[in-house]
């Protein structure tokens, strides 16, 4: 998928790549390609999609299995499993990403992590769990909310295994993204990724309805506000990523088992936009429901986000770049 000038080099690419070669051995020629090639993605669309990244498929489904039950379950139960944006269940219509735009259709469950929700979508969120916290809680960091209606086994379990799971690989895809940067001192991702922000969404996008309002979308039109994101889709389109040369939106068909993997505005604030945080929305017209599931990697609350390259530009916590964000689209 690509859009190419005169001269015949990429403008617009949205690649897949098998990372199997560097997880086996990241020092081999074969991994110097792969970095290659996310550097590539990174600095043109944001978007990049990855095969071969070591998550089973049966864990996989296993939160998808969890999704479904957790928004199967009665509207006034789902209502009580609510808590602060970026822990438990998002109603419809919680959270406007796009100016202009009606609240975003989508259910959110963040049973590890951050919350965010448009119209047309429905939401849970999950953060990561720290025995040793306690209150009072810093924000991004409250304890997760767990359905009492689901069993551990059907619910808890899988989603505290695949949080895991997609921390180490969110870790090993920010180092194959500094080894892309020149003169990258990866030292730094140490602070960065102790005691990261970091959180799985689980997303309920029911059928866009037949109408011509264009106000009504699933997720409207944004940027995503951390690192990087991860995001499992059920084989349902829906997501489309903005070519930000020719203004035309472009679907990212889902790939079994694959990972859609994209720059936040974080690391393009990190990187001088080297990198690029792309614009993306989701419109669910495949006439049933959908579901999705991103992984967020925001990093360590207190880590501060200035230019690598030394020039002027404005640095934040990482912490303090979420809360400006949450506060502008809740």
């Amino acid at each position: 998928m690509a859009v190419t000038c005169a001269n015949g080099e990429p403008v617009f690419t949205i690649p897949t790549v098998d990372l199997s070669a560097y997880l086996k051995n990241p020092n081999s020629s074969e991994a110097a390609y792969i970095v290659k090639q996310i550097r590539n993605a990174s600095a043109t669309s944001g978007f990049f999609q990855i095969t071969g990244h070591g998550i089973s498929a049966s864990l996989q489904d296993r939160v998808f299995t969890a999704a479904k039950a957790v928004f199967a379950l009665p509207e006034n139960e789902k209502r009580e499993l609510s808590g602060k944006p970026g822990r438990g269940y998002e109603i419809i219509g919680t959270q406007t990403l796009e100016i202009g735009k009606k609240p975003d259709l989508k259910e959110v469950c963040r049973p590890c992590g951050m919350l965010r929700s448009d119209l047309l979508l429905k939401g849970y969120f999950i953060g990561r769990e720290d025995s040793d916290s306690k209150p009072p809680y810093r924000r991004f960091q409250e304890p997760n909310i767990w359905p009492p209606q689901l069993s551990e086994s059907e619910f808890k379990q899988p989603l505290l295994e695949y949080h895991d799971a997609l921390l180490e690989l969110s870790f090993d895809l920010m180092r194959i993204i500094a080894r892309g940067l020149k003169d990258f001192d990866a030292s730094i991702l140490d602070d960065f990724s102790r005691e990261p922000i970091a959180a799985i969404r689980l997303l309920h996008y029911p059928p866009h309805p037949q109408t011509d309002d264009a106000t009504l979308v699933g997720a409207g039109a944004h940027t995503d506000f951390g690192a990087i994101t991860l995001l499992l889709q059920d084989g349902h389109s829906g997501l489309q990523v903005l070519n930000q040369f020719t203004k035309e939106w472009v679907d990212v068909p889902p790939q079994e088992h694959a990972y859609v993997v994209n720059v936040g505005d974080m690391l393009e604030a990190w990187t001088s936009g080297t990198y690029k945080s792309n614009v993306h929305r989701v419109i669910n017209t495949s006439g049933t429901d959908r579901y999705s599931i991103p992984f967020f990697l925001d990093g360590n609350a207190d880590c501060v986000i200035k230019p690598l390259d030394g020039s002027e530009g404005k640095s934040f916590t990482v912490e303090e770049h979420m809360l400006s964000r949450y506060a502008a689209t809740y």
